[in-house]
Order: structure tokens, then sequence, then C-alpha cells
């Protein structure tokens, strides 16, 4: 299991949250089912993602950027 970092939207900055993900190939994710916090608004819900590494406090992360 991996991690990856999935933006929170209506924070009013750039948030993001740490989301435990299956790896299937060396960009594409599956998210794990959970349920989201009632009170998070996820960019992208639990599903296959795209990801691409991006610099945050954490360091080098990967970022969900789309859906797969």
């Amino acid at each position: 299991m991996s991690i990856v970092y999935v933006r929170l939207l209506e924070e009013g900055t750039e948030v993001y949250r740490p989301v435990p993900a299956e790896q299937i190939s060396s960009d594409v994710f599956v998210l794990s089912s959970q349920e989201v916090p009632s009170d998070e608004v996820w960019e992208y819900s639990p599903t296959r993602v795209k990801v691409a590494m991006k610099i945050l406090s954490e360091g080098r992360v990967p970022v969900v950027i789309g859906v797969a």
C-alpha cells in the first residue's frame, strides 16, 4: 500500500489529504475505499487516479492530477 495526496477543495488555501492507495502502474493508483470526512471536499473521490510528483511540505510526493 502506498500513500498519494488528494487536494481538498473549499479550504481557502492549498491543502492535501494523504490517502492510502494501491499502485497499478508507475503513475496510476486506486484510492482505497473509504468514507470522505463530512467536513472535507476531495478533488477526486476514491477511484482509479493518475498521479504526478509534486513538492509539498512533506517533500516530493505523488499528488493526484486526474482520473485514470
